[in-house]
């Protein structure tokens, strides 16, 4: 039986730690080429979005009062400008002689700055009282508990049925104010109270 010399021993170890390091390697690059393609991450849907949330929840508080939240499937923040674009909007206020309204819309906005939810397209708003407003945009100025539009609007509370273009209406006092002509209705006794 022949020695091994010192060469022939380090082309063995050699061999022992190229070979397994080989078949590991193969191993990883055979797995990565059969799996799936990793998951993308949804970018902005437009520059100047700085933060993009799906089910966006806000509202305010005062002295452990909710004042008003604001629900949106989705709100897309630019930081620059400090503006939430929203879609899929619910907003809900809690104070002020109305008891409250729930105003929702197919899209609107959010301007932080200026403390003003915009709401837009298909825009419905019901008091707890009943009273209902339909507009294809109106404004929440959570300051003041003002609604305001300067489009037309149809205002139904059960007996009456009015149409007209712009409205202030405030939730505190529950005052509202017609700006342009306005076409009424009054039903009789019968109607739904």
């Amino acid at each position: 039986m022949q020695m091994l010399t010192r060469r022939r021993i380090k082309q063995i170890l050699a061999l022992a730690i190229v070979l397994p390091t080989a078949a590991l390697i193969a191993v990883i690059v055979f797995r990565q080429l059969g799996s799936a393609p990793p998951e993308q991450v949804p970018q902005p849907a437009s520059s100047g979005v700085d933060m993009a949330m799906n089910n966006l929840h806000f509202s305010e508080m005062r002295d452990d009062a909710k004042l008003w939240q604001l629900v949106a499937t989705r709100g897309d923040y630019d930081k620059k400008t400090g503006l939430v674009r929203l879609s899929g909007v619910h907003l809900e206020t809690f104070e002020g002689k109305t008891g409250g309204v729930m105003v929702t819309s197919t899209t609107g906005s959010y301007h932080e700055a200026k403390r003003l939810v915009v709401m837009e397209g298909a825009v419905h708003a019901v008091t707890r009282k009943g009273m209902t407003f339909d507009s294809d945009m109106l404004e929440y100025h959570p300051a003041t508990g003002m609604l305001l539009t300067d489009r037309a609007v149809t205002v139904d509370d059960g007996r009456l049925h009015l149409t007209a273009r712009g409205m202030e209406a405030s939730l505190k006092d529950e005052q509202v104010r017609f700006q342009h002509q306005v076409d009424a209705v009054i039903k009789g006794s019968h109607a739904k109270r």
